[in-house]
């Protein structure tokens, strides 16, 4: 596995970004902090979703560090076990608001690639410039527009919308839907949604967050996977964050869209298997 591009940027000039892009021995990853609204602050560090991403970075690092595990279910299990025991340590148990995120994980061995997520992360690969595969979903986005166009029609109050998310939250904690996200709750279910593709089928790999992935999904400067990737290699991936921000700058002021934050943190990573040098 060979890094080729990284790109990562915050969503807001007031706030630190919440995403996590990084690679260590086989693996590599991308980690999309969900928001922490409540502005509760039981585990140390800047905010309880801080805390949860900057643990899950470390520890990705650890274990990609071993080299050995290529199977990314193993992983996130690895990764419940890890968060689990950092909680009890700090005897939680008066976090109400668990903190979330999604991932995306490629874990690479002698023949092929696993591309894995929970939550909303994308991935895709690459053979030449054709897309081969690709690891993602528009469930999070559709519930997430439903609920938007809700808090409009129905005039709700910020109280209402922020027990709205965390209800929506607490569901895809606990594993109520066929998707999930990544947290240390006790009783957090992880539905891993994963590809296993040959490396002849995987030249190239990219894994992002969903600000990242609004390029194609929602602000269409790209029509599809394809042509960014093929904007990627040839320009990099910083240049496409770029066009990201400078589409939400010349947006300013346009009736809004369906997403609760009209710009979002970027994190993306573009990888290559050895094999291909």
């Amino acid at each position: 596995m060979k890094v080729l591009d990284i790109t990562d940027s915050p969503g807001s000039l007031t706030k630190p970004t919440e995403d996590r892009v990084g690679a260590s021995g086989n693996l590599a990853w991308v980690i999309d902090g969900a928001t922490d609204f409540s502005n509760e602050r039981t585990l140390p560090g800047i905010s309880n979703v801080q805390w949860l991403v900057q643990l899950v970075d470390q520890s990705l690092h650890d274990l990609g560090a071993v080299n050995k595990f290529t199977m990314v279910a193993e992983v996130f299990d690895r990764l419940g076990e890890m968060v689990r025991s950092e909680l009890a340590s700090l005897a939680t148990d008066e976090l109400r608001n668990h903190p979330c995120c999604s991932i995306g994980l490629a874990a690479f061995d002698a023949d092929s690639v696993e591309v894995g997520r929970i939550g909303d992360s994308t991935l895709v690969t690459y053979r030449g410039d054709r897309v081969t595969r690709e690891v993602s979903t528009d469930f999070f986005d559709a519930r997430e527009a439903q609920a938007v166009e809700q808090s409009r029609t129905a005039l709700q109050t910020r109280r209402a919308i922020m027990a709205g998310i965390f209800a929506r939250r607490t569901e895809y904690i606990k594993g109520v839907h066929a998707e999930s996200v990544f947290s240390g709750h006790p009783e957090a279910v992880f539905r891993v949604h994963r590809e296993t593709v040959p490396l002849t089928e995987a030249e190239t790999v990219l894994i992002c967050t969903d600000g990242f992935a609004r390029a194609v999904a929602d602000y269409r400067i790209f029509a599809d996977w394809q042509e960014l990737g093929q904007h990627g290699r040839h320009e990099g991936l910083g240049r496409i964050t770029s066009l990201i921000r400078q589409y939400e700058a010349d947006s300013a002021g346009m009736p809004p869209g369906p997403k609760f934050k009209s710009s979002d943190d970027v994190a993306a990573i573009l990888l290559a298997n050895e094999s291909r040098r």
